[in-house]
């Protein structure tokens, strides 16, 4: 049907829509005028006829005569066309009717006419007419029509269609034209004839073949001439496509890069040799270089080599073309032994700095020239996005799997080896690895009295004395903050992880000068074995951190093998919070009171009240595995109004016994201080327990209270209440003197840490000795917390301190055994009196 969108077949459709529309309106103008004229013909006959009846019957009418008017009316009725006639007088009642009056109205036209005489009307005259000649007449016309519409209108489509074939003709000979010069035709002309517009077509059209015979021509010998060097370049784009598709991969690995490179190179260059050289670390090269069977092997020279260096130095390429007769380095003696007599050295050039050169070599003499230089220059920029790619990636690597600071293994890669030291011992029974835990002790306070810069450098002092203390084989990492940790993968002998241990210890003993202050550090450890204390890295950090809390909660400084204590947090964490929930219930949180005595005035300075739990499986356990699983699950706010109430309970209870007002402090948690209804909650217990305000002390932590602006007006509150408010664990904050003063509190607590090692180590008397008299200038009481010996007393004692609570005098005990012990304590204390009360 591809007729149908000819040129010629539009052509001679718009002529004959054209014609035929013409020929159909005006065919149909004619019928409905002749149409009109034989029904006015014929109404035209009864008008006559009527008017003929008037001049008749009109002086009758005026008369009222109406006997002469029945023949005269009967005559009409020969005229053929005429069906009726009926005459009314001027009142509208018929005088005289002639003719069938039930004839098809749908045949009968009917003319009413006036009768009148001298212009007096008399009456009305109406007759009918019969339209069936008008019917056949206007059959014979639509006949007549149509048929010579239909004459015309085939005369019309074989004249356009002769018309259109002749216009389609020279079209269809240029269409053949063009496919002959579509499948290779050359010589292809048509006649330049016809319609101006086909004529200037036709000229166009031998004028174009001519210009694409001529240009074909050139691009043959354009195309000649290109595929001369085709050959190379393909073999230049494949070399390029192997050296940038090497470091494609997921795991960039370098001498699989380096090997693809040269192998590639060597491939177009046709050379005997050929290597990469880059700058190494300690002023060494690296040399990749292949050999003859395609190895890719790795040499170090110093990076001073003088063929080599004179590229790096001067970024340009340095052509040797006959090396047996002088040779002025290192790399072209190893060249010359190989059998080398050319050498082509080439500088690798990124970001504008020489990272390398690309060498090749030659066994002929005179073998390289400048465009030996040039053809090769073409692979310096893809080898530079290669090793950049690979220094990249690298770089990456290394830094998600090191420290930033220390640049040790980070917490990832320690695991990593972890488990590759199992998957080793895996098969080999009776093997041990161990895991060791470090914490820096008291590190925060060098933080805080030096600053971050010098915590920094302490820590990498502490990662380079580490590893001074292992072979190639162990590892230590830094897991975060000041912890750290050590890989042991294969242990013969299990105190070959205590001896590190000590090891480590000494050695971060000596004292170390940073910034021009003389930093004394220690360290606590936990050590934890495979495949007693865990099966997995993650079960082995675990229990050598535990281990090394351990060490912390017993004085610090120290080391300690993990064991599976009858508290330790292996208690499953569901179960805890579990039995957690119920214990307030089961009556298990009880209450145990550690004495705080006046070393100045030998007095009992007051109680606080420490919490345990009662486990009816697991003993008593302390605070440290429970309290923290307390405060994530919002427990710690009844836990805490418990212990309070039972406290300030207690402090009645002694009085009503005979013992005098004790002052009693019960530590708030940081989800107490937050919780609204803190204030109204400890008004109601002072209420209910009926207890003077003043013997009771809120203690609360220097981090709880970095709000100061909520801080303070919590604080302010209780304040009113007449309670007293103490910042406990003082020093391991972040408190400034500032922050300090503006806090309505009544005494500071001076953390244990600060206390254990203060009489041997200098730095911490003199923490100790500042807290005290900032302390004192602010009038506030000062107690010292975990004093242990006679010594640490008689030093705090000396130093003024108004307090101390700790083992030395009394470990926490139950309210019951308080009472019973009251004299005791009581005769300690006095042994402690300084001043007279």
């Amino acid at each position: 049907m591809n007729w149908l969108n000819s040129l010629a077949f539009r052509f001679w459709l718009a002529i004959n829509s054209l014609v035929l529309t013409g020929v159909l309106l005006l065919s149909g103008i004619y019928y409905q005028r002749e149409s009109a004229n034989l029904e006015n013909s014929l109404r035209n006959q009864g008008y006559a006829a009527a008017k003929t009846l008037n001049s008749a019957i009109g002086l009758y009418m005026l008369e009222g005569d109406y006997s002469h008017i029945s023949p005269l009316t009967y005559s009409l009725l020969s005229e053929p066309n005429i069906a009726f006639v009926i005459v009314k007088d001027k009142g509208g009642i018929t005088v005289d009717q002639k003719g069938e009056t039930t004839i098809d109205k749908d045949l009968i036209i009917i003319e009413k006419e006036s009768l009148e005489y001298f212009q007096e009307k008399v009456g009305t005259i109406e007759i009918a007419l019969k339209t069936n000649s008008l019917v056949e007449q206007r059959k014979d016309l639509f006949s007549d029509t149509l048929l010579t519409a239909l004459i015309i209108s085939f005369i019309s489509l074989l004249f356009s269609f002769i018309i259109s074939k002749g216009m389609s003709a020279p079209i269809r000979k240029l269409i053949t034209a063009t496919k002959k010069l579509t499948v290779g035709e050359r010589n292809v002309q048509v006649v330049e004839k016809g319609i101006i517009e086909i004529q200037e077509l036709s000229i166009a059209f031998n004028k174009m073949t001519q210009t694409i015979n001529s240009h074909e021509k050139i691009l043959v010998s354009e195309i000649n001439k290109a595929t001369k060097d085709l050959s190379e370049k393909v073999a230049i784009l494949e070399a390029l496509a192997n050296i940038s598709s090497s470091v494609l991969e997921d795991k960039i690995q370098r001498f699989q890069v380096m090997k693809s490179t040269l192998e590639s190179l060597k491939k177009h260059s046709k050379a005997n040799h050929i290597s990469l050289a880059f700058l190494g670390n300690k002023d060494e090269l690296d040399i990749y270089e292949l050999d003859l069977n395609g190895n890719l092997h790795q040499l170090e020279l110093t990076a001073t080599d003088s063929v080599i260096h004179a590229v790096i130095k001067n970024k340009e390429p340095i052509i040797h073309n006959n090396l047996s007769i002088s040779f002025h380095s290192i790399y072209e003696e190893i060249l010359i032994n190989q059998g080398m007599h050319s050498l082509l050295i080439l500088p690798i050039i990124a970001n504008n700095k020489v990272i390398g050169t690309l060498n090749v070599a030659s066994i002929i003499p005179n073998y390289f020239s400048k465009q030996s230089s040039d053809d090769l220059s073409v692979f310096i920029n893809q080898i530079a996005l290669a090793i950049d790619r690979v220094a990249a990636y690298e770089s990456l690597q290394y830094s998600a799997y090191h420290d930033f600071l220390t640049n040790l293994p980070n917490y990832r890669l320690f695991k990593i080896r972890i488990n590759e030291a199992i998957d080793e011992l895996t098969n080999q029974p009776h093997s041990l690895a161990a895991v060791l835990f470090l914490d820096i002790d008291r590190f925060k306070a060098v933080n805080d009295t030096l600053g971050h810069a010098t915590g920094d450098l302490l820590l990498i002092h502490v990662g380079e004395k580490l590893l001074s203390c292992i072979s190639n084989r162990e590892t230590v990492t830094r897991i975060g903050g000041d912890e750290f940790s050590i890989l042991l993968p294969k242990l013969a002998d299990p105190n070959h992880a205590v001896k590190i241990a000590r090891k480590v210890m000494k050695k971060l003993e000596e004292p170390v000068i940073i910034k021009g202050y003389e930093i004394t550090i220690s360290v606590s450890i936990g050590i934890a074995y495979y495949p007693n204390d865990g099966l997995d890295a993650d079960s082995l950090i675990k229990h050598a951190d535990q281990a090394m809390y351990r060490v912390k909660e017993h004085g610090k400084k120290n080391y300690a093998i993990y064991t599976q204590p009858i508290d330790d947090n292996s208690i499953d964490q569901l179960s805890l919070e579990s039995d957690l929930r119920k214990a307030l219930e089961k009556n298990e949180i009880v209450v145990f009171y550690q004495p705080k005595i006046n070393i100045l005035t030998g007095s009992l300075a007051g109680l606080e009240a420490l919490i345990r739990w009662n486990h009816p499986t697991k003993g008593l356990i302390t605070p440290g595995y429970f309290i923290p699983q307390a405060e994530e699950t919002g427990l710690i706010v009844p836990i805490g109004e418990f212990v309070l109430r039972e406290a300030t309970k207690q402090c009645v209870v002694w009085q009503s016994m005979g013992l005098p007002p004790i002052p009693i402090s019960v530590n708030l948690s940081s989800r107490q201080l937050l919780q609204t209804n803190l204030v109204s909650s400890i008004e109601k217990i002072l209420i209910e327990t009926n207890i003077n305000p003043n013997l009771l002390e809120l203690e609360i932590t220097e981090s709880m209270s970095m709000d100061i602006d909520r801080s303070l007006e919590i604080l302010d509150e209780l304040k009113q209440l007449g309670v007293q408010i103490s910042v406990d664990d003082f020093g391991t904050g972040y408190s400034s003197l500032s922050y300090l003063r503006r806090l309505p509190i009544n005494r500071v607590k001076i953390d244990q840490s600060f206390i254990r090692d203060m009489t041997l180590n200098p730095s911490n008397q003199t923490l100790v000795s500042t807290i005290i008299n900032m302390a004192h200038n602010l009038n506030l009481v000062v107690t010292a917390e975990g004093v242990e010996t006679f010594e640490q007393a008689r030093h705090l004692q000396g130093n003024n301190c108004d307090e101390i609570q700790g083992f030395y005098f009394s470990k926490p005990i139950p309210a019951e055994d308080f009472f019973k012990q009251y004299h005791d304590i009581m005769i300690e204390a006095e042994k402690w009196r300084l001043i007279q009360v």
